[in-house]
């Protein structure tokens, strides 16, 4: 399970050990490409993103983007 949420200006992950292991997949899957990976709720037609949140404002799509050209400027 991942859940996130917005709470005081922050976004707050929270992980199982699933959740871990699907995050991972998620991010080596952007290693070395210019892309991004889209997680979202069911109710935002996803299966990524848990709908139940201990605490703070729901985040319903979350978007990581991988842009390599970006991490070469900053070497």
């Amino acid at each position: 399970m991942i859940a996130a949420t917005l709470f005081n200006g922050a976004v707050e992950l929270f992980l199982d050990d699933a959740g871990i292991d699907a995050l991972i997949s998620e991010l080596r899957s952007l290693r070395g490409k210019t892309t991004h990976v889209h997680m979202m709720t069911h109710g935002w037609g996803g299966k990524e993103l848990a709908e139940n949140v201990p605490h703070g404002d729901l985040v319903n799509h979350l978007i990581v983007y991988s842009n390599t050209e970006f991490s070469k400027s900053e070497s």
